[in-house]
């Protein structure tokens, strides 16, 4: 805004200021008038001075603009052809954009230049996009999209808020469990060198069959049928569980394979074999980490229920760790590594809104499983606000408004009356408000005695539609939830299946159909 605004009755050498009325001399600039509002008038003054500098920053934008903004887009783009033409001639991988190497070259040749990047399509508005078209195609409506089960990674929980809202994520079980291993295991040196130690042993054997006959023979001297011969496990170094499952094999055939090291040492090189101690160790790391791998195939499933045993699981497996015998000081240290970073990793879950209403709903576990009152009857309230399709407030049923009005009138107007008379009073308050439906459901399904651990929660459900109808369909819209991503990632690994040498000229359409086929249960084509 021009100082000019503020002035009238311009002359040759004058102008009439119109706050004050009066006459300040121009000498044919602004520099007067200007000077006469900082001095009177600051508040036009001001106005004046954030006008003035937002002009100048918009037309020194749209210079930069002018000079340098189209030049600079234009060779970007010849830049980023001239890389695509390199990528392509010299059969590079597209993942050298993201080498360490190539990025310092280009900002030393071209500083001001963006290489283009992989993870641009990982975005989690990208994915967004991804889910709302997948949903789409199969014919999803917005009101049967409930929650989302993915990993913890950032980009997947911010794509979850954008494509559900807040608060309807359920983070994977058995990644958030993978996660809380791998940080144990960091933490635990002995742990490496003991895993180190049993892998030599493992590669020893599967590369000499002589060794491999001579472990099984063993088995077979001790009366070991056929069928039930063990043999020991490689690891997979980028699974945690397969370390495991390599210590578990190695700690029961531990006897037979010291006799088949000892009985060919002078025949053939062999590895050395744990001392007793460090025996004792891998036996304390497999106590410790057995739990863990249980609680993840248990959760891991695709033909039951799984979000509801989440919390159960949970609570299971880290009260079998701190019961687990233990019979070395390391396997002590290790123990306690776990439990500490396995809680803090584990926390949120227990927390998780979705997670106590599915295990709430679920007839074997109700509300066994919760030390927090508060969090049960949160979500208590969530529950009967579903049952009446209100997402109001003040629709809640567990304590009615106008009877706790018409309490207080009658505590407030019986000042004078004994104890007992207004215990009385409120007793006969309690005793005459109507139970709603959806109370009489909720009351009616926590008053039966738990289920056995086999019984279907679905089938329970489906069951109990004419007793709990309302109580039925929240329920059952709520536990169809997976309590892991493992069951779609094992999907996404059948494409490897599907999708081979043989089948190369099969269209995009036609590996999502086979693959969809193939995820069905044999019931559905019957």
């Amino acid at each position: 805004m021009s100082a000019k605004k503020f002035f009238t009755e311009f002359s040759t050498n004058t102008a009439k200021c119109t706050l004050c009325c009066k006459i300040i001399k121009t000498s044919g600039n602004t520099s007067n008038l200007t000077s006469h509002l900082k001095n009177k008038h600051h508040d036009a003054f001001l106005k004046c001075s954030k006008s003035t500098t937002k002009g100048e920053r918009e037309s020194q934008a749209s210079i930069q603009h002018l000079f340098l903004g189209e030049n600079r887009k234009a060779k970007d783009k010849n830049i980023t052809d001239s890389l695509i033409k390199m990528i392509c001639k010299d059969n590079m991988p597209v993942r050298c954009v993201e080498k360490e190497g190539l990025k310092g070259f280009v900002k030393t040749c071209v500083p001001n230049y963006k290489l283009p990047s992989r993870s641009k399509s990982h975005t989690s508005e990208y994915i967004s996009t991804l889910l709302e078209g997948a949903c789409d195609e199969f014919g999803i409506e917005t009101y049967k999209r409930r929650t989302l089960t993915t990993d913890n990674a950032k980009n997947m929980i911010a794509a979850s808020r954008l494509f559900l809202g807040a608060d309807n994520h359920v983070p994977c079980f058995a990644h958030t469990i993978n996660l809380a291993v791998n940080d144990s295991v960091k933490n635990i040196q002995s742990f490496s060198t003991v895993l180190d130690k049993v892998k030599r042993i493992v590669m020893h054997f599967k590369h000499s069959s002589a060794s491999m006959d001579a472990l099984r023979k063993c088995q077979m001297d001790e009366g070991v049928p056929e069928g039930r011969i063990k043999t020991l496990i490689q690891s997979v170094d980028t699974r945690w569980n397969s370390s495991l499952d390599m210590l578990n094999s190695f700690v029961i055939l531990a006897e037979n394979v010291a006799f088949v090291l000892l009985s060919r040492r002078s025949s053939i090189k062999s590895p050395q074999m744990l001392t007793l101690t460090e025996l004792n160790v891998c036996r304390d790391f497999c106590n410790v980490l057995l739990p863990f791998k249980d609680a993840t195939e248990k959760v891991s499933g695709d033909a039951y229920v799984t979000v509801s045993l989440v919390i159960p699981m949970i609570c299971m497996m880290l009260k079998k760790v701190k019961d687990a015998k233990i019979h070395s000081e390391e396997g002590m240290r290790t123990k306690e590594t776990v439990l500490e970073i396995s809680e803090e990793r584990l926390k949120d879950l227990l927390t998780n809104k979705i997670l106590i209403k599915a295990t709430m709903l679920d007839p074997r576990f109700k509300k066994m499983y919760f030390d927090s009152p508060i969090l049960v009857r949160e979500v208590s309230q969530t529950i009967l606000k579903e049952m009446k399709g209100s997402t109001h407030e003040e629709d809640m049923p567990f304590f009615d408004d106008e009877m706790e009005l018409a309490m207080h009138d009658s505590i407030a107007s019986s000042e004078n009356d004994s104890f007992l008379n207004l215990h009385n009073k409120t007793i006969q308050l309690h005793s005459s408000e109507p139970d709603k439906a959806e109370e009489k459901e909720m009351k009616l399904f926590f008053s039966i005695p738990n289920a056995s651990w086999q019984t279907d929660p679905l089938e329970f459900w489906n069951d109990q539609k004419q007793t709990m109808p309302n109580l039925a369909a929240v329920a059952l819209a709520c536990l169809i939830t997976p309590g892991s991503s493992v069951a779609s990632e094992r999907l996404a690994s059948a494409i490897k299946c599907v999708v081979c040498d043989a089948r190369s000229r099969m269209t995009d359409q036609h590996i999502t159909e086979r693959v969809f086929l193939k995820s069905l249960s044999i019931d559905f084509f019957s």
